[in-house]
């Protein structure tokens, strides 16, 4: 909204006038009730023309309760007015975020254990193998003395019988799939959690900065209203040094805010793998009240479960294998050949063999029975592991709970401390434009008026992030909930 030169000089010229005129009639020594009242009419008259002036150059938020969201992504919109692209929702963040290395690796650690799975249901294929041989001979013997042989040999083996070791390898491979998509599902929602607290973080130190901006044109303005009146000698030196110091601190401050909403913007971009021009505000859903089977404990137990058939594969049992070979000779040694050789009923053309074959360990059950043992005892820790995490979980959702009702109680108070000091500030500002108060009164008013708009903003931000953090751990999913 642009400003009158005209109409600022004007305003500018009364007020010094009236300021002159008040400081005046202050050091004189009359005490009549007639001098009285025109002191006490000139103040007025410059509180209402001050009130003018500022109706006119400053909007005061009204019934409207410190920075509204709308302030805060017009502001983040001119700041990256430059940078192609639209403001990005939490809805846009949670979907880049499927785009996070860590997320991307998780993944590929399902398709491994998938493939592990794969090989165990191979296993009840049977082995086919098969190989050549050529061999060249030279003897000292009076016979044959020299010759050639060439072998070609296939075999086929199927195990019909290993104590279930196979079928218990499956079992184990599948569990261990289901353990790896868990903890893929609980990468993914620990992702999810931190782009959701970053997210509102960057949007409480972005209230804190345009707070922490009005406080400085606030303090500018006072400034310059001091420096006038030093300059008129109706003030004394250490009122404008208090003012300025006080300038540099806010100064100071949104340097410092600038640096945090960066760092909070550079991290998103981190945690989605793609880059964010700006940020628009959005909430979440209100979550449902009800405990889930979080993905990390699903997690575990499915490892417990791996754990018991990987010690089930472990057996006494002997093992059965069927076995078939077939052998074709290419070319017999030079002594077979012949069809009244005597030697070649040891060499036939072709041959087929099939057998069974039983083997049992017997002087390995020692160190079997140690090696069951320690999955045994494996197992046992991870399920009081498992206990204990359960009862985290029942911990957590009870507390997380709780600090949704201290949230919204939150809000509830922040927003009646900002209406109260909203009124307060106007007050303690108008007496002290009329010299009625100190500067360490106004600044004290002041101070007040935008740390309650901080911690309103700050109560609203927190109650969506209390709402992912019960989200999270109760064992629902964030994504379900972002609007």
């Amino acid at each position: 909204m642009g400003s009158n030169p005209a109409k600022d000089t004007t305003h500018f010229c009364v007020l010094l006038k009236l300021e002159l005129v008040v400081g005046f009639l202050r050091f004189l020594p009359i005490q009549s009730k007639r001098f009285s009242w025109i002191k006490g009419g000139l103040a007025l008259a410059f509180c209402w023309n001050l009130q003018g002036l500022e109706l006119e150059t400053y909007s005061p938020p009204g019934d409207d309760l410190g920075p509204n969201m709308k302030q805060l992504e017009n502001m983040e919109d001119r700041k990256f007015a430059d940078t192609q692209g639209h403001a990005l929702g939490l809805a846009d963040l949670i979907k880049n975020a499927d785009n996070n290395y860590s997320l991307q690796a998780a993944r590929l650690q399902v398709r491994q254990a998938l493939k592990n799975h794969a090989i165990a249901k191979a296993k009840f294929l049977p082995t086919l193998s098969s190989n050549y041989t050529y061999n060249h001979r030279n003897r000292n013997t009076p016979f044959y003395p020299e010759y050639d042989m060439q072998l070609l040999n296939t075999n086929l083996k199927l195990n019909v019988f290993n104590g279930f070791s196979d079928v218990n390898n499956v079992k184990e491979k599948s569990a261990s799939y289901r353990s790896s998509s868990a903890n893929m599902e609980y990468t993914k929602q620990s992702i999810y959690l931190q782009v959701v607290q970053q997210y509102y973080q960057y949007f409480n130190n972005m209230a804190q900065l345009v707070a922490s901006k009005k406080k400085l044109a606030e303090l500018r303005s006072d400034i310059e209203r001091t420096r006038q009146l030093f300059e008129q000698g109706l003030t004394t030196a250490d009122n404008l040094e208090s003012a300025k110091a006080q300038g540099a601190l806010s100064e100071n401050d949104i340097t410092q805010m600038e640096f945090d909403i960066e760092q909070n913007r550079l991290t998103l971009e981190y945690l989605t793998n793609s880059k964010i021009p700006s940020l628009k505000r959005t909430t979440l859903l209100s979550p449902t009240l009800s405990l889930k089977e979080r993905a990390d404990l699903r997690a575990l137990r499915e490892q417990i479960t791996a754990i018991h058939y990987q010690n089930k594969q472990l057996n006494y049992y002997p093992t059965v294998d069927v076995n078939d070979d077939w052998q074709y000779y290419i070319q017999k040694p030079a002594f077979a050949r012949g069809s009244d050789n005597r030697f070649g009923n040891l060499f036939p053309n072709q041959q087929n063999t099939v057998g069974v074959v039983v083997t049992l360990n017997i002087l390995n059950d020692i160190g079997l029975n140690l090696q069951k043992q320690y999955l045994r005892l494996n197992q046992m820790a991870q399920e009081k592991n498992l206990m204990y995490k359960k009862m985290e979980q029942v911990k957590d959702v009870e507390l997380y709970r709780k600090s949704l009702d201290m949230a919204r109680s939150r809000i509830r108070s922040s927003e009646a401390s900002l209406k109260s000091a909203n009124i307060a500030y106007e007050s303690i500002k108008k007496k002290y434009n009329a010299n009625l108060v100190d500067f360490t009164t106004y600044l004290r008013a002041l101070r007040t008026r935008f740390d309650a708009e901080v911690i309103y903003n700050q109560s609203l931000n927190n109650y969506e992030m209390q709402k992912a953090n019960y989200i999270f751990y109760s064992g629902h999913h964030i994504q379900d909930y972002v609007r």
